[in-house]
């Protein structure tokens, strides 16, 4: 009966907390919604902002179908994120149970996330976007609780069809194929994920491109988007590094630089301490942090929501033993 009260509390929480983040979220993006549903909807037309975005339908047509309930679409954008911000807030809190931390100190941890995903708010906020915060947070998870290959093949499955970053699951397959005595000791000791995490990546690749050659009709201003038909996007690198390391060193995106550095520093420094299992954890941040870099804008905010499940559970895992699979390799 205890325990059943305590859930419904925590639920009840949980519940509250969705509300007030969702009412933030609509005050900071007031002025800027119908881009999002013009955004949405351009994706579904044929007609999006860039062809890199004609491939992520999974967060479109969900809010398609919850307008076909009846609800205008701007609307059903709307309901889309407060439903998306609640099973991201009620499934982080689980899983951080999971990881033997107390009910009190994983809804702590909630809300630790929540003020991070209000700090890198941008004017955009896509509807990929939601649904990477609840892909990354399981991926983050299971890879710091071990799970078997399935469980990142079902993920990847999910993934592909909202954004292109689930190849950073197929790309953690193949890493997991090698075993891992310190960063820079390692050999290869499943073929088996190693062909998996290939395979994915490759089948992955085609699919973006067979779908954004499919679907992609022009962008929203008529533009047929030439410039990025090879790899659709766009390369930012240099840029990138000028503005990470010298230009937000005079504004407020400092924070950025200070965000993305210091995480990446921490990270390295303690890679000679990590077992095993961490050190595959590093190294996904690691790229996606690159992609960031490489793909994106470095003070486009809204990047960094794939990140923050890394940042918090990089955290509590110093409280929680991880599991070290270094004899675990041969589960599937």
């Amino acid at each position: 009966m205890q325990n059943h009260r305590l859930n419904v509390m925590y639920t009840a929480m949980l519940v509250f907390l969705s509300l007030a983040l969702f009412k933030v979220l609509m005050q900071m993006h007031d002025a800027g919604i119908n881009a999002l549903v013009h955004a949405a909807e351009g994706v579904i037309d044929g007609r999006p902002h860039w062809i890199a975005y004609q491939n992520r339908l999974l967060g479109p047509y969900l809010v398609k179908l919850i307008s076909l309930v009846g609800f205008p679409f701007s609307e059903a954008l709307k309901i889309f994120i407060f439903i998306t911000v609640l099973i991201q807030n009620v499934l982080l809190f689980y899983l951080v149970m999971d990881m033997r931390i107390r009910p009190r100190e994983s809804f702590l941890w909630v809300m630790v996330y929540s003020l991070f995903f209000i700090v890198v708010q941008h004017f955009w906020f896509y509807t990929w976007d939601s649904i990477d915060a609840i892909i990354f947070t399981l991926f983050a998870w299971g890879i710091l609780k071990g799970q078997s290959t399935p469980y990142f093949f079902v993920l990847f499955s999910i993934s592909i069809l909202n954004r292109e970053t689930a190849l950073f699951i197929a790309a953690f397959v193949a890493i997991d194929a090698f075993r891992f005595e310190s960063a820079a000791k390692f050999k290869l000791v499943s073929i088996k994920k190693l062909f998996a995490g290939i395979s994915l990546s490759l089948l992955g690749a085609i699919y973006i491109k067979l779908v954004r050659h499919w679907l992609f009709i022009s962008k929203a201003d008529g533009d047929p988007d030439v410039d990025h038909e090879l790899i659709g996007n766009h390369v930012y690198l240099i840029q990138n590094l000028k503005k990470l390391f010298y230009e937000n060193f005079f504004s407020l995106d400092v924070l950025n630089s200070i965000t993305l550095s210091f995480s990446v520093l921490y990270l390295v420094l303690n890679l000679k301490n990590y077992v095993e299992i961490k050190i595959k954890f590093a190294l996904v941040y690691f790229l996606l942090v690159a992609n960031i870099l490489i793909f994106g804008l470095v003070n486009e905010t809204r990047m960094y929501i794939i990140l923050i499940p890394f940042w918090i559970f990089i955290l509590i895992s110093g409280k929680e033993k991880v599991i070290d699979r270094t004899n675990q390799l041969g589960r599937t």
